[in-house]
Formats: C-alpha cells, structure tokens, sequence
C-alpha cells in the first residue's frame, strides 16, 4: 500500500466552508475522514501526489493523518506541514500548523527527531522528508496537507 500525501488551500464564506474548500482542492472533499496518529506501518511508502483522483464511493471513511489552518484576518498567511521518516521497522509522521513556512519546518524536524529518540531500539534508515504549504488569506482561508490511506470500508 502507498500512502498518498495530498495538499490543498482554499476560501470560503466560512472557517468550515473554507476548510471544505483546500479538502476539494487537495481531491479528498467526498470522503470521512478518520484522524491517525502518526505511525507508518511497516514496508510503506509516502508518495507526494498532490490531488487526490477520487477512486472510492462518496462517504467512504478514510485513514488520514492532517495537518490544517483555517483564518479570518486577511493578508495572513497560514502554513501546514507534514513531515516524515522511515525505520526498518516503520516510520513516523509528524504534523503542524501555523502562521510562518519556516517555523512550520522547524517544528517538523523537532518533532521528528523526538519521534526517532522516543523509537530509539528502531533502525531508523532514511532523512526526514517534509511537504508544507502556505496560503495568504483574502477573506477567510484554509490549507491542508494529508497523508491518506486506503478507505476503511464500512460494507466489510
């Protein structure tokens, strides 16, 4: 299984209109999320593709790991991120959100460090890698990075 890293920004009328909007914009609107910790199953692989092309029913639950930001104050910039690295054994995400792109990494590579200490037995086997986006706001604005796995279907 690949896990897929998807990433949007938006407006709307709404903090929650806007937010539905970078969903849209990052291809995952249609779907119910359910909200992961941040562990990468074993042998798996993050891939950056952007938009998400809809390959499963509409109200399909979906494992998600989110990283988003949502403002009223224009002229703002938002930023999520999420960062990752990989262990023979595994990996870990690590997400945040917040105002500066910078800081935002900074505190991807903290966290990700601390991740690797907490895991320290792991044999952990590659850099961290990292996806933050940034959006300034015109009225009221939302962006989003997700790493999604395949649906969890509810018919089985």
């Amino acid at each position: 299984m690949t896990i897929e890293l998807v990433w949007g920004t938006g407006e709307g009328t709404t903090e929650l209109n806007a937010f539905d909007v970078a969903l849209k914009d990052a291809g995952v609107h249609n779907y119910n999320h359910i909200e992961l910790s941040s562990v990468i199953p074993k042998n798996e692989s993050v891939k950056l593709t952007g938009t998400h092309e809809q390959k499963w029913k509409v109200g399909e639950f979906m494992a998600t790991v989110l990283s988003e930001e949502v403002s009223s104050v224009n002229g703002k910039t938002i930023s999520a991120g999420i960062g990752w690295a990989y262990a023979e054994e595994g990996g870990i995400f690590y997400e945040i959100s917040g105002e500066n792109p910078e800081t935002v990494e900074y505190k991807i590579r903290e966290g990700i460090k601390g991740g690797k200490e907490i895991r320290s037995d792991w044999n952990w086997n590659s850099e961290i890698h990292s996806k933050i986006v940034s959006h300034t706001i015109e009225d009221i604005g939302s962006v989003v990075v997700a790493a999604i796995y395949n649906p969890v279907s509810q018919n089985k």
